[in-house]
């Protein structure tokens, strides 16, 4: 929930100078840790056990050696946040914080039948989803982008974290209402079940009563007990559901203070 409600703003460094036999007029390039810039007309990711930068389908970098590259589809930086190292495409441009983002999609495989018995048909869902991570400073390494990250990142500008710790503050209130509010929604719920089978329990007694009743004077039996009533869900049901849409106010608030923290700390509020 946390990674969603950040709207942000991020820097890739400078790049050097240095040139190999292409020219320096090449769209691509890649910088290498020991500072070396090299220019290519083409630069691809390849993803394997040992993934590696491809220049002009004939020179392999590995990715523990470069720091960043620029390909045709956008800048990236290097880093390994998740235990190995891997690519991290730039989103957002800053002056000391750098937001970089990585998508990725998940599968699943449900089997199904269309009819009662009949074959089971696999039918594949794919999902869509993007991790964010960000970088200060040109030298600085990859790392996922949370509070707590941030928080040390940004320890030397007390503005940005208070901002920051407001944010926070914002995420737990908002999560704690939405909590409570399903609490509340939820007892309100049991309690006009309870109030419907407890009205039922009273119905199936008293009719074996009048039953009873009824047999013992056939001829003049006791009037019949009324139907008894159904209870909807109770006065908690109806204040959890504003109080949990309520939380809904703070975690949007969480992003604005969280972009408010980085305008600051790139010099931009």
């Amino acid at each position: 929930m946390k990674k969603s409600l950040f709207f942000l703003i991020a820097t890739l460094a400078c790049l050097t100078t240095y040139a190999q036999p292409l020219s320096k007029d090449s769209l691509y390039f890649v910088r290498l840790l020991n500072g070396t810039t090299l220019y290519s007309n083409k630069v691809q990711l390849i993803r394997s056990r040992n993934s590696y930068l491809l220049l002009d389908n004939n020179q392999k970098i590995p990715l523990s050696e470069a720091k960043e590259f620029k390909g045709w589809d956008g800048a990236f930086a290097i880093g390994n946040p998740n235990g190995f190292f891997d690519a991290y495409r730039l989103d957002h441009e800053g002056r000391r914080i750098s937001l970089y983002s990585q998508c990725y999609s998940t599968t699943e495989t449900v089997f199904a039948s269309t009819t009662p018995g009949g074959p089971q048909i696999p039918t594949t869902y794919s999902t869509q989803q993007k991790d964010w991570y960000f970088r200060k400073d040109p030298d600085g390494t990859i790392l996922r982008l949370n509070f707590r990250n941030l928080k040390y990142a940004m320890a030397d500008n007390p503005a940005s974290t208070h901002e920051l710790q407001v944010g926070r503050t914002n995420v737990y209130l908002g999560i704690g209402l939405m909590v409570t509010g399903v609490v509340f929604s939820f007892a309100g719920i049991l309690q006009g079940v309870h109030r419907s089978q407890d009205a039922q329990n009273a119905y199936k007694t008293a009719s074996n009563n009048w039953f009873n009743a009824a047999q013992a004077n056939p001829f003049n039996p006791p009037p019949m007990p009324p139907l008894p009533p159904h209870y909807g869900p109770s006065a908690l049901f109806y204040l959890g559901l504003p109080t949990m849409l309520s939380g809904m106010i703070p975690l949007f608030n969480a992003g604005k203070h969280a972009k408010k923290a980085l305008d600051i700390y790139n010099g931009i509020d």
